[in-house]
């Protein structure tokens, strides 16, 4: 292979891994591959982002904890992810306990003991501040600070006007980038004609090299150009939401690796929606079958979990309460969603003869009427 073909490669190998991400637990990404409402969900360990400039991208992690008036444990409530994560052993810390919190290579640890995985919905800052707020209020008066706290994160019409924000917002950049990729793809085209002269004739040829430097300016011209047009953006986003603005700016990086320019919308909406739980995510942005799976999962998980008695009570104090909070709010906005929550949760459709009953959890059946599944769960007569 000669080195310009090797270039070639290279680059557009660059491109399609640019922003592909891979951790040691799944997570939710909710990908727009084209530009439009609609995000495909998934609950995987990687993710990519989509080749098209016009793509976009929401990431998501399912809730590592649990909250109440009490405290806070590691054991979660309403996960949407199947298989869910292992939390590991289980732990719960009381407000008043909790002297010091921060993260560490991906966890967060209380008072030095690793608790949970370390997400966006509370820093190590933020859990410091909330166990200071807790403390300094008596049990009853401290229901509605963890309430408020999942409201936040259950806002899908809120996370529809981000979204169309940015679209509006960053219009201009998909069209440079457009005309970008195009200009790549040209380019790609004129070094692989120049490899190969005499099969598509010298004339055909000449021209191309005759066009290269012209072709090149104006490519730079654009990437320069998106990347001015994308600090503008940034700048009139940030202004839009000043308390979630990103952590750092990702665009000088950009103007030095072109294969990252090639998809600034992408780059920008990195972290632009606010911390959210996977169903606000669904309701906002999922297609309709793959939104009631994930509604599924989380309103199976709330009714019908998977505990161990080996816990403890102050865990199964802690993780009752939420789990009676989140269903109480998930009830409310499937409601104004106009989501018929019974048709959610209904007995499926029989999958053979002599199936006569199903788990409500993960909805797989058996030819025996009565028992629990393998998980513990009571099974359902089939309808």
């Amino acid at each position: 292979m000669s080195d310009h073909a090797l270039l070639i490669a290279v680059f557009w190998g660059l491109f399609l891994l640019d922003g592909a991400l891979a951790g040691r637990r799944s997570r939710w990404s909710f990908t727009n591959w084209l530009g439009g409402r609609r995000a495909s969900p998934a609950w995987r360990r990687w993710h990519l982002l989509s080749p098209w400039p016009g793509g976009w991208r929401a990431l998501a992690d399912d809730l590592p904890f649990s909250l109440s008036p009490t405290g806070i444990c590691n054991r979660p409530a309403g996960a949407a992810g199947r298989p869910p994560n292992d939390p590991g052993s289980a732990q719960a810390w009381r407000w008043e306990d909790i002297a010091d919190a921060r993260e560490n290579d991906g966890l967060v640890l209380i008072n030095g003991k690793i608790f949970c995985a370390a997400t966006v919905h509370l820093t190590a800052e933020g859990l410091r501040a909330l166990a200071a707020a807790c403390a300094a209020l008596t049990p009853p008066a401290r229901a509605a600070l963890p309430r408020a706290r999942l409201r936040l994160w259950l806002r899908p019409t809120h996370l529809r006007r981000r979204a169309a924000v940015l679209r509006a917002r960053t219009e201009s950049l998909v069209l440079a980038n457009a005309l970008l990729l195009a200009g790549l793809l040209s380019l790609s085209v004129w070094f692989l004609g120049q490899l190969s002269a005499e099969h598509i004739g010298t004339d055909y040829a000449a021209r191309l090299t005759r066009a290269g430097p012209l072709l090149l300016a104006y490519l730079a011209c654009l990437h320069i150009g998106g990347v001015a047009l994308a600090w503008w953006a940034r700048r009139r986003l940030l202004r839009l939401s000043p308390g979630g603005s990103p952590r750092k700016n990702p665009l000088p990086g950009a103007l030095l690796f072109p294969p990252s320019a090639l998809r600034l919308r992408a780059l920008l909406g990195a972290e632009w929606f606010p911390p959210s739980h996977p169903a606000a995510l669904a309701l906002a942005f999922a297609p309709t079958a793959a939104r009631g799976e994930i509604l599924f999962h989380t309103l199976s998980d709330l009714r019908w979990p998977l505990t161990s008695p080996a816990d403890g009570a102050q865990v199964g104090e802690i993780v009752a309460w939420f789990r009676v909070v989140l269903g109480e709010e998930l009830e409310v906005l499937l409601h104004r969603e106009k989501i018929d929550t019974p048709a959610l949760l209904a007995s499926p459709a029989p999958d053979g003869l002599a199936s006569r009953a199903f788990c409500p959890r993960c909805r797989a059946q058996f030819v025996a009427e009565g028992g629990n599944c393998p998980n513990g769960v009571p099974l359902r007569p089939l309808k």
